[in-house]
């Protein structure tokens, strides 16, 4: 077959190479995109569980300047069920002197319902919280994607 001068076109080994290289283009974009979702979402969760902590840390300052024991929100969590939930974050809870009442180093459970009562909206997890210490888990995620425990706490004893 002899080629003329005038004629153009794309040769099979062309439109291969720049399929193949488009498709390497668009991997790297799909992999670039996944981890910035994944980053956001454990951002998202990690601001919220901060959000978390400053709204009972609030409650708590409410309940000692009026002694109203209803702004400690929430319905205490057993010792068996405590004990459980820690194990299965891996973390390990500050012991509060018993110089504090009972309801105050109580560990509390929040719900969706406990927790609009002290101003957190738009939110599925439940949380575990000590109002002395600060203490708080999401019990619903339990981890970030990075295996990171979602607890965090204020002060230690």
């Amino acid at each position: 077959m002899i080629r003329k001068k005038n004629q153009k076109g794309v040769t099979i080994v062309s439109l291969v190479i720049t399929v193949i290289v488009l498709m390497i283009v668009a991997g790297i974009g799909v992999k670039v995109g996944t981890d910035q979702i994944t980053k956001t979402k454990d951002n998202t969760v990690v601001s919220e569980l901060s959000m978390v902590q400053h709204a009972i840390l609030e409650q708590y300052t409410k309940y000692k300047t009026t002694k109203n024991a209803n702004y400690l929100v929430g319905n205490m969590v057993s010792g068996e069920e405590l004990n459980s939930i820690t194990s299965t974050l891996g973390v390990t809870l500050v012991t509060v002197p018993s110089s504090y009442s009972e309801k105050e180093r109580a560990y509390y459970k929040l719900d969706k319902a406990s927790l609009l009562e002290i101003g957190i909206k738009n939110t599925d997890d439940e949380y575990v919280v000590n109002y002395i210490s600060g203490e708080v888990m999401n019990i619903t995620k339990k981890a970030t994607s990075e295996g990171n425990a979602l607890y965090v706490r204020a002060k230690s004893f």
